[in-house]
């Protein structure tokens, strides 16, 4: 997924960024390991302090809570961090990538999973309801905690020199789109290790349940996927006359992440419904942000947040029961089944907005004190000239751009 999430990130870019987008990825990488390693671990999955952050496992050996081994659950506090890079692109310092991956792998990440998937977190232990918050795979935990994290950063950070010039929409294309088509691919196929890997967290004991369960979850996450993908392409290409690669790329991981919080509480035809929406939601959410001059170079925050808080709200509405029980021991289920009154619904906007609460107040904190001290946007000439020139010695290809340039000044 790292891979994929890279590659899309530089195809996105603009030529004269693409080291500097390399370099912060890589960055997030390696410090979020270490912050994950020394005390997000910890806070996650340590034994409950009142049912609010965890209290042990610091500085972890390697050991697993429950069957939460540390280096899945890493992979998850890191596609959070990348999620969010995403949105920063082209115009921030590189100081501000590792600063944002500490406050996210310590603060804001592991302090809602342990709310998410503690047994005995605050969400899951309240008395008189016998339901509990369903985040199959990390739609919240993941895709709505970095989309809204690097919606905050964008909207503090502003958009991109030429962006929106005299109130007009300019948009500026990526260098290369089948790094984006190659990333949007690889992308889905690690998905695949994301949620039918997380079924043997809530299936711990295998056998031939659990294969039918990961069978189930592979097939909604590929159903959602596709339609959430033809189905943006439909209606952008109906609203523009073309057929745009980038939203279908864009429309696919829309779905993809749509599925990731309810992948396996869903029928089928229950996914399908889920990837129309996506789909839909995604290019409102996309031509809304740009209407409010929010520039995110890789619609990011529409794609994670939007689809992210989509997918946490539809298990409301379509969990099937039997599954809701076979997953985490719930009778519960979607207000379509007709199962406690809606109280599955009110558990899951409970959820969600205390998730989004927890995460704007430190996203603010966080790019609001990197602008007030002038550390948060590199200057208007290193933005003109490129990062790459700038702070890293030079271009990624250094013809390629002498060749641009003489022909699109500025690129």
């Amino acid at each position: 997924m790292q891979i994929g999430f890279v590659s899309a990130e530089s195809g996105q870019g603009r030529a004269k960024n693409v080291r500097n987008i390399l370099l912060k990825n890589s960055v997030n990488i390696m410090l979020c390991a270490i912050c994950w390693w020394a005390v997000g671990y910890a806070f996650a999955y340590g034994n409950s302090a009142g049912g609010f952050i965890g209290t042990s496992r610091f500085f972890s050996d390697g050991e697993s809570f429950g069957s939460k081994p540390w280096f899945f659950t890493w992979t998850f506090c890191l596609s959070c961090v990348t999620i969010a890079s995403g949105c920063l692109a082209e115009r921030t310092h590189l100081f501000v990538y590792p600063v944002y991956t500490a406050v996210v792998s310590i603060a804001v990440h592991p302090i809602i999973a342990h709310w998410v998937w503690a047994p005995d977190s605050w969400l899951n232990s309240m008395t008189g309801s016998p339901c509990r918050f369903l985040d199959f795979a990390g739609g919240a935990v993941v895709h709505t905690v970095g989309g809204l994290t690097g919606l905050i950063g964008a909207m503090l950070c502003g958009p991109r020199l030429g962006r929106f010039e005299d109130g007009v929409d300019k948009d500026i294309p990526g260098h290369d789109v089948s790094s984006v088509s190659l990333g949007s691919l690889m992308l889905w196929f690690g998905w695949y290790g994301f949620n039918c890997g997380s079924t043997y967290i809530y299936m711990a004991q295998g056998g031939a349940e659990a294969s039918a369960a990961v069978s189930r979850v592979a097939l909604n996450m590929t159903l959602c996927a596709s339609v959430s993908g033809m189905t943006s392409l439909v209606v952008a290409s109906i609203q523009s006359g073309t057929f745009d690669l980038a939203v279908c790329c864009n429309g696919l991981m829309a779905g993809l992440s749509a599925s990731t919080s309810n992948v396996g509480f869903l029928t089928p035809w229950a996914a399908c419904i889920t990837g129309a929406l996506a789909g839909l939601l995604y290019v409102g959410v996309s031509r809304l942000l740009v209407r409010m001059g929010v520039d995110d170079p890789l619609d990011s925050s529409a794609i994670h947040c939007g689809s992210g808080m989509l997918g946490v709200l539809v298990s409301g509405f379509l969990a099937r029961p039997s599954y809701v029980m076979e997953m985490v021991g719930c009778n519960c289920g979607g207000v379509v089944y007709n199962t406690n009154g809606g109280m599955q619904l009110g558990m899951q906007l409970l959820g969600l907005s205390c998730s989004m609460a927890w995460t704007a107040l430190w996203a603010f904190i966080t790019f609001g004190t990197l602008k007030k001290l002038q550390l948060l946007r590199v200057d208007q000439q290193t933005e003109l000239a490129g990062i790459d020139n700038m702070e890293h010695g030079g271009p990624a290809y250094p013809e390629f751009l002498q060749r641009v340039q003489s022909t699109r000044p500025g690129y």
